[in-house]
């Protein structure tokens, strides 16, 4: 394809994607470039027990522990497959003396023999700020999977606040940090004409594990070839899940 026709291939997939993005209400950026912020407010938190943590909220949509004793709450992540999260960060109130909250990107597992969990990373702030935020770095960067195939398990993750109890320390919500990311290339070519090693090869698996394309028969992806409209259709058509009748 030259490049009259590749720029018209991104214009259409910009705009489509916008439009996706605005009737969700939620606007994502896509690219494996760009960064997503995947917000968690603070009243989507749980108590881990309602009886000694009274999830209260405050002023400015500040939510605070009202209860007995020191608890943790809750809230689920939901991102896509696939995601790469690089930081979280927490927006809170402090003015307690002495008194700080503590903060963790969370990873749950089940399996049929067990269950379990692990901090993808954590935050412990200190002192008395004020209105501020804490960031917490994951390091390494960490892919969102929820089902792994060898070990039959399954993962959830979640944001978690060990709030203690006092009205001095809030909770406004969470921000998670994510990229998009093509997935890692297979150890097996699709296509005769595209081996592995090849331009493009990781690129183009994707598009076949996406069932984005199929290639152009004869088990061959046909790399040099010129896009058709009808294939460009076939292609942002797959890509985008277009049309659903409801």
């Amino acid at each position: 394809m030259d490049a009259k026709g590749w720029v018209v291939v991104s214009v259409l997939v910009l705009a489509v994607s916008g439009l996706a993005a605005a009737q969700d209400g939620f606007p994502e950026y896509y690219g494996v470039g760009d960064v997503n912020f995947h917000y968690v407010s603070a009243e989507e938190f749980v108590s881990a027990d309602p009886q000694v943590c009274l999830w209260t909220r405050g002023s400015n949509n500040f939510w605070f522990n009202d209860g007995a004793s020191d608890m943790s709450v809750v809230a689920t992540v939901r991102l896509p497959t696939g995601a790469l999260v690089t930081q979280v960060t927490f927006i809170y109130q402090d003015t307690a003396v002495g008194i700080d909250p503590l903060f963790y990107f969370d990873q749950y597992w089940v399996n049929p023999l067990a269950e379990g969990g692990t901090s993808i990373t954590h935050a412990f702030p200190t002192g008395e700020p004020g209105v501020t935020t804490v960031v917490a770095d994951v390091d390494p960067d960490y892919t969102i999977a929820y089902f792994n195939v060898g070990t039959l398990s399954t993962r959830s993750f979640s944001l978690r606040a060990v709030m203690p109890t006092n009205s001095g320390v809030r909770l406004r919500g969470g921000i998670v940090h994510w990229y998009r990311q093509i997935s890692p290339e297979p150890a097996v070519a699709t296509f005769a004409d595209v081996p592995v090693g090849a331009f493009g090869f990781r690129h183009i698996e994707a598009l076949v594990a996406s069932g984005i394309t199929a290639g152009c028969g004869g088990g061959d992806f046909c790399p040099d070839a010129n896009l058709t409209r009808a294939q460009m259709a076939v292609f942002l058509a797959n890509a985008l899940g277009l049309h659903w009748e409801p």
